[in-house]
């Protein structure tokens, strides 16, 4: 079983990191996927920590948004360049220690090129990507998965990218009955990933699948909706992406505050409930919120709780997520 890290920078990624982690640790189990190094002690050297954090691990993933290569700190320097800079630490201690590194594109992310990395990262451009896409997440992240459960001396180079896959084929009959070979492993693997969603959900008390709600016990919610909510005389937006596997709940929320992954998700029989962790904008500490939802049609009733209260509101589907918009503002 591989122990994974995934580095990711919290104001780029902090969503799809804790949607990722959720998949990765319900998988391979928590004790082998780790997210956050938050157990430095101060004064020590922390590269030092990172590097043997980072090299008892079999693979970094290191998820990069729109704004990993650009993103400043509070003197407006690119972070990259910092040496004390979390991310390009992990990364560069996983290139030195010849941990299996993959970078994980995100939110219509490109993979940068040599010349735009800084010199501890150059190599870091040569490693192959994946990309996970908001409408395929779920069978992103399994293709990810069955890419890391191959031995280690295979899984370099060889993530599921079919046009990468095609070229190898060139080199002959052999290459090319290698890779019948694993494209039907991996078609069987993700069968009986879809078998055991299924047989989880049937022991969960679900009658039917859960992309085939027949009888409305366990309606497929998976997708991209957007909320209205009223907490007392002010009102906002939120945007939530949702996959379902089985009784389990995955996703993404993004509040006018911030955005944030969907954690401890369940469904059944209509009803979730769920909670996140972000911190938001302008605010020191960390908020964590409790989300419960009751399908009705084409609808869901939401309650959200935090320490600062509650609040209710209203979900349709939407095509794909955006900007949340705080519509009216409660009096001080």
């Amino acid at each position: 079983m591989p122990d994974i890290f995934i580095s990711y920078r919290r104001d780029d990624t902090s969503g799809y990191a804790g949607r990722l982690y959720d998949q990765m640790s319900a998988h391979f189990g928590e004790e082998h996927v780790f997210m956050d190094v938050a157990d430095i002690v101060p004064g020590s050297d922390f590269v030092q920590v990172l590097e043997e954090k980072v090299g008892n691990c079999d693979a970094l993933l290191a998820l990069i948004g729109k704004n990993w290569l650009t993103s400043k700190d509070d003197q407006g320097r690119p972070r990259l360049t910092n040496p004390e800079d979390f991310v390009s630490a992990e990364i560069a201690a996983a290139l030195k220690r010849n941990v299996e590194v993959i970078p994980v594109l995100v939110g219509g992310a490109k993979m940068p090129s040599q010349q735009e990395l800084p010199q501890q990262l150059q190599f870091f451009s040569r490693h192959q990507a994946i990309e996970l896409t908001d409408a395929r997440f779920s069978r992103d992240v399994q293709d990810l998965i069955a890419a890391l459960q191959r031995p280690a001396g295979r899984r370099k180079g060889s993530l599921p990218k079919w046009t990468a896959i095609a070229a190898a084929c060139l080199v002959g009959i052999l290459g090319l009955g290698v890779w019948f070979w694993q494209a039907s492993r991996h078609d069987g693997g993700r069968k009986d990933t879809q078998v055991a969603a299924h047989d989880l959900a049937t022991q969960a008390g679900s009658t039917s699948p859960p992309t085939a709600p027949a009888n409305g016990d366990h309606p497929n919610i998976s997708g991209n909706w957007k909320a209205v909510f009223q907490k007392q005389d002010a009102s906002y937006e939120v945007y939530f992406t949702f996959d379902v596997m089985g009784n389990k709940l995955f996703g993404r929320v993004i509040y006018p505050t911030g955005e944030a992954g969907i954690l401890d998700g369940v469904i059944n029989q209509g009803k979730f409930s769920f909670r996140t962790k972000h911190t938001p904008q302008f605010a020191e500490e960390e908020a964590t919120i409790t989300v419960e939802g009751q399908v009705s049609g084409d609808e869901i009733q939401l309650v959200t709780q935090s320490k600062d209260g509650y609040a209710k509101g209203v979900a349709h589907r939407v095509p794909q997520v955006g900007t949340p918009k705080v519509l009216t503002r409660g009096s001080e």
